[in-house]
């Protein structure tokens, strides 16, 4: 049967239908979903009604709290656009117009804009745009996008072939069988959509800290209010300002901000090596991985073919197989991976000439070139060359199959057909391994992390490839085709699975995640988004599908996998970093809750304005935490990321509540004034932190002394020289009752941690009996 292509009517008519290959939607958000879900959030909005509540009290310096509201949400939002814009443009980049058959002629047109039964030529170097079905010529096509296959596929009149995939040789001209949402790759994808990344683990402790916190707010604030301006004779706007301030205090916004200001540096760390992160929390994710899933093509491999070795066979000399070899080879029009190897090996030039040409198919497995000689040269399989003739041969061939290896028989005959052969030699030939592959396995072999390679190639050739890579355990491998076995117990067993399904693939990830593993999963192709959608943390190649590329937490812009150990260590970097920085937050939150908890009972004043609280958190937390984020800390952090920050918090916090209850004491025996109190309260609180800051903060470097002297002398110099603007004074005695308490505060600390660490060991104890 002959195509014509489609007239315009038919076409306007398939538009009317629906039946229109339109563009599938990816993965990332909308504008509009990024900034709803980074501005709606709870706590967006208690800072909004509290600092509505300090605006009306006519008070406005107390309101600077919000700025952390306001730079938090920004950094959220600007970094997911940029992060979407730019898949975008890979997008754009990528597209290539297609050719079809329209009114009797042919036209290039976007690939959004092929309707069924469309006629599109093809050829090499193309992706396929649609589904469709070949109706002449021949192509060959690399499938390991949609299947995870790296093999050649050859595809002839009347075979299908699928978006996607990628055309490495021939030429044809094929019918659009199914556009949009019912090609294969959108099945695919929409499988994938059902998936949600997880959430980091700093992220999920500092969500569960802000839960308990938020239980408590909205109660609280309303009794310490009440408490406030019933009991204790305030005026409401003084009444409104101390809720306020209590309220603030037991937020640790600045702790959210900061962890997003030190994923956003290491993002822009990242993309100076060509890593495109896509969600925050990822750098730290992929820093706690104890399982990551590799894709052998793309990953450990280059996905191209090496030559390695010829092995002659029988009497001919190096110089006829040779010869032989680069006069099939030159008579080849369209090579594919294994005759490109060759090629790049041995050449292709050759003065003896052919008459004809018989190329290779998936059929006859070989293909064979007859010369004005009478000598046909034949280049194929070895169990289809060799089957009848050479047993001995075809058994040391197979042996190397078995091991992974590729093997082509080279072959020669005066029949000018498959019968009477000569062998002539064999070629070996191998995947070639990316750069460096070895060491950066030895890098997560080193960090603990187990490797699992999941690939829709034959599993003793991926075998044979993980082993050259150093992988760990790379003899143990399964083939998966057609088979449905107990994943909980093969994820366990196996390294190396093959010939693997994409929802198969989906499967080993979520197994391994039952079984408690922190999974990393890697991919390029269509065939890899279920599992890039289930792991707790994905790499995508940029070379690879824009599905893959929109499911992924990091895209490598330039698909080279040794970007992988620089993404681990800036993890390492936030993770420990903030660790530290967060012990400092708690500070606040704690003495917070238990202000509260002491003014609500005693029906006091609470002790701080919001104003005093932002010059503490400013310079001993914000200013000095936001600094040392950029220093280097790579170890394996160890532990429990709350509990840890809460141990080194929670002993500063307890002293800050005995500087108010002390300070209360010297100003009813003194008969101090508000300011004067609230001067002398101030630098002891300033002195607590300091003192914090080098317990979290240790061994000292240069740039952490600097830093927290720095922050010393800038909490002395706000209350000596501005400290009517914060309403703190000292004056005449109160220079040595403050003194005084800054002297007792390291140990007030010391003695409170040690109290701790004893209470905290007996608990477990206690447990047990």
């Amino acid at each position: 049967m002959i195509y014509r292509g489609l007239s315009t009517e038919e076409v306007s008519q398939r538009i009317e239908n629906g039946l229109v290959n339109t563009r599938q939607k990816g993965m990332t958000d909308t504008t509009a979903d990024i900034i709803r879900r980074h501005t709606l959030t709870y706590f967006n909005c208690v800072n909004t009604v509290l600092f509505v509540i300090v605006l009306l009290t006519g008070k406005q310096a107390n309101s600077l709290f919000y700025m952390t509201v306001i730079i938090n949400t920004v950094m959220g939002i600007w970094q997911e656009i940029k992060a979407r814009r730019l898949l975008r443009k890979m997008e754009i980049l990528n597209e290539e117009p297609v050719r079809v058959r329209r009114d009797g002629r042919w036209q290039d047109i976007p690939p959004e804009e092929l309707v069924m039964d469309d006629l599109m030529s093809l050829s090499a170097g193309l992706e396929v745009p649609a589904d469709g079905r070949i109706v002449a010529g021949t192509l060959e096509l690399n499938e390991s996008l949609m299947t995870g296959e790296s093999n050649t596929v050859i595809k002839e009149e009347g075979a299908a072939i699928y978006a996607g995939t990628i055309i490495t040789a021939g030429r044809a001209e094929a019918v659009v069988s199914r556009v949009g949402e019912n090609s294969v790759a959108a099945i695919i994808m929409q499988e994938g959509k059902k998936f949600r990344r997880s959430r980091s683990q700093l992220a999920s402790e500092i969500e569960k800290l802000l839960k308990i916190i938020s239980v408590m707010i909205v109660p609280t604030g309303i009794i310490i209010f009440l408490t406030q301006w019933l009991r204790t004779g305030m005026t409401w706007q003084d009444s409104a300002l101390s809720t306020v301030a209590a309220v603030v205090g037991m937020i640790p916004e600045g702790l959210v901000v900061l962890t997003s200001a030190a994923l956003v540096v290491s993002t822009i760390r990242l993309s100076g090596r060509q890593v495109l992160v896509h969600d925050l929390y990822s750098i730290e994710s992929l820093a706690r991985i104890d399982t990551l899933c590799l894709d052998k093509t793309g990953t450990l491999t280059k996905g191209k073919m090496k030559a390695e070795e010829m092995h002659l066979l029988g009497d001919p000399d190096e110089e006829t197989a040779l010869k032989a070899l680069r006069t099939l080879l030159k008579a080849t029009e369209a090579h594919n991976a294994t005759s490109s190897a060759l090629m790049e090996a041995w050449g292709s030039e050759s003065d003896e000439e052919v008459i004809s040409f018989v190329p290779f198919s998936s059929e006859r497995k070989y293909s064979a070139a007859n010369t004005v000689s009478g000598m046909t040269y034949l280049l194929g399989a070895p169990q289809v060359l060799l089957a009848d003739s050479h047993p001995e041969v075809l058994e040391e061939c197979v042996s190397l199959s078995k091991l992974g290896i590729r093997v082509v028989v080279l072959a020669s005959s005066e029949r000018g057909e498959p019968e009477g052969l000569t062998p002539l030699a064999f070629f070996t030939i191998s995947d070639e391994l990316r750069d460096n592959t070895r060491e950066i396995m030895d890098y997560f072999s080193r960090q603990d992390v187990t490797l699992k390679v999941i690939s829709g190639d034959d599993p003793a050739a991926v075998s044979a490839i993980a082993r050259k890579a150093g992988i760990k355990g790379a003899e143990n491998y399964i083939d998966l085709f057609g088979a449905e076995p107990d994943y909980d117990e093969v994820v366990e067993k196996y390294t190396v699975f093959g010939r693997v399904q994409p929802l198969q693939k989906k499967e080993i990830v979520e197994a391994l995640k039952r079984h408690g593993h922190n999974v990393a999963m890697t991919g390029d192709g269509v065939n890899d988004v279920p599992a890039l959608k289930s792991a707790d943390v994905s790499v995508a190649m940029a070379a690879g599908a824009p599905a893959a590329r929109d499911s992924a937490s990091f895209v490598l812009m330039d698909s080279d996998f040794s970007r992988m150990p620089h993404i681990v260590d800036e993890g390492r970097r936030v993770i420990n970093n903030i660790t530290c920085a967060s012990s400092m937050y708690l500070v606040k939150t704690g003495f917070s809750v238990l202000l509260s908890i002491y003014v609500i009972i005693l029906a006091h004043s609470y002790p701080f304005v919001p104003l005093q609280l932002t010059l503490l958190s400013a310079c001993g937390v914000g200013i000095p935490t936001t600094i040392l984020q950029l220093e280097p800390s790579f170890a394996r952090f160890e532990g429990n990321f709350l509990r840890d920050a809460m141990r080194r918090a929670l002993p500063s916090a307890l002293a800050v509540m005995c500087a108010v209850i002390g300070c209360l004491v010297l100003k009813n025996i003194f008969r101090l004034a508000p300011t004067s109190y609230s001067g002398i309260l101030i630098s002891i609180t300033g002195a607590i932190y300091i003192c914090t800051l080098l317990k979290v903060y240790r061994p000292l470097t240069k740039l952490r002394a600097a830093v927290i002297l720095c922050m010393a002398g800038l909490l002395a110099g706000a209350i000596l020289l501005a400290g009517n603007l914060f309403g703190a004074t000292l004056i005449g005695r109160d220079f040595f009752l403050a003194a005084a308490g800054i002297a007792a505060a390291p140990l007030v600390i010391d003695i409170l941690s040690v109290l701790y660490a004893k209470t905290e060991a007996l608990i477990p104890q206690q447990a047990e009996k």
